[in-house]
C-alpha cells in the first residue's frame, strides 16, 4: 500500500497546529506528529479505521481514524490509502464533500 495525502490535509494540519499552539506550542507539535504517524500506520492496516457510513448514516467509501480529538478521513483505492481531510470530532461529518 502507498499513502497518498490530499493537499487539503496539510492545510488542515497547519490550522490544527496554529490553534493548539495558542495554548501550547509543544503540544501542537506533538498532536500533528501523532496524526501523521497514525496516517502512516494505515499503510499496514488500511481497514483499521471506522466506516464513516456508520456515523453519517448514508453509504460512502470513506473510513476514519481518531487521533486525540481529530479524525483523519480516508479511503482505500487499488494499492493506495488516500487521506482526504482531518477535522475536529466536534464538526459535523455529514458536511464533508464526498467524491464518489
Amino acid at each position: 500500500m502507498k499513502l497518498k495525502i490530499n493537499p487539503q490535509v496539510y492545510d488542515d494540519l497547519v490550522d490544527i497546529k496554529a490553534s493548539i499552539a495558542e495554548d501550547s506550542p509543544e503540544q501542537a507539535v506533538k498532536v500533528v506528529a501523532k496524526i501523521l504517524s497514525d496516517m502512516e500506520r494505515l499503510v499496514d492496516f488500511p481497514e483499521s479505521g471506522n466506516k464513516l457510513s456508520n456515523k453519517i448514516r448514508f453509504e460512502v467509501k470513506y473510513r476514519y481514524i481518531i487521533t486525540y480529538s481529530y479524525a483523519s478521513v480516508y479511503y482505500v483505492e487499488d494499492d493506495s490509502v488516500i487521506v482526504t481531510t482531518v477535522l475536529h470530532l466536534a464538526r459535523d461529518f455529514s458536511a464533508i464533500k464526498f467524491e464518489d
